[in-house]
């Protein structure tokens, strides 16, 4: 797991994450998958620590055949993380949240099978986001 609030921190972090692991080899194989500590609660497109600042911070620079999962990614840049290769997952609590507040402004519990439906309502719209579209073959590794 990388942490950090800058790209410059993240890229440290992942420094010194493989530094522990080169100790290691050759009985220690690289990563498969790493972890990117929460990236919730930030813009996007802030120049030193948004979500794409921090990836273009990584990209380039993990360990080979390395990839990421990303906690607490907003669904807006679903969209935008399914042309990067190097990305295997991420996951979002914002249905939650979402889910909250609507319960609050409609004066009802927000009781479980309420939290199921906007988990379900975020996650097809999460999915339509995802899909390819054209395009985005310029990203494609040959």
């Amino acid at each position: 797991m990388i942490q950090g609030w800058s790209g410059d921190d993240y890229r440290r972090s992942l420094d010194l994450l493989v530094q522990v692991w080169q100790r290691w080899q050759p009985w220690l194989a690289s990563p498969a998958l790493i972890g990117v500590g929460s990236v919730c609660r930030r813009t996007l497109n802030h120049p030193t620590h948004g979500l794409y600042s921090v990836l273009a911070g990584l990209e380039g620079n993990l360990p080979a055949g390395a990839r990421l999962h990303l906690f607490g990614v907003k669904g807006a840049a679903l969209q935008q993380l399914r042309t990067y290769p190097w990305i295997a997952s991420a996951d979002s609590m914002a249905y939650d949240f979402s889910a909250r507040q609507k319960a609050l402004r409609e004066g009802r519990s927000n009781t479980l099978a309420h939290r199921s439906g906007e988990m379900t309502r975020w996650m097809s719209a999460a999915v339509e986001r995802m899909r390819p579209t054209a395009g985005d073959q310029h990203r494609l590794a040959f």
